[in-house]
């Protein structure tokens, strides 16, 4: 097991992935609210179910990225 600290390189690889992550999942939560927002519109209340559980694995999955890459 390496217990070295990622290089200055590898840090900023590391950093510009969980940005195109985050940017990634933002896309797929956008396309989820739109979604759920017309399901409402409906009254489709078993579509607003299933995009009320994406968005929130996407909320979840930005955060945790932003946590263990991009925070402090």
């Amino acid at each position: 097991m390496n217990d070295e600290p990622p290089s200055p390189e590898m840090f900023s690889v590391l950093r510009d992935q969980a940005f195109e992550e985050i940017e990634r999942v933002a896309g797929l939560a956008a396309s989820y609210s739109r979604s759920l927002g017309e399901a409402a519109f409906r009254g489709d209340r078993a579509t607003m179910d299933m995009h009320l559980r994406q968005l929130r694995l996407c909320v979840l999955s930005m955060i945790k990225t932003y946590k263990d890459f991009l925070g402090d």
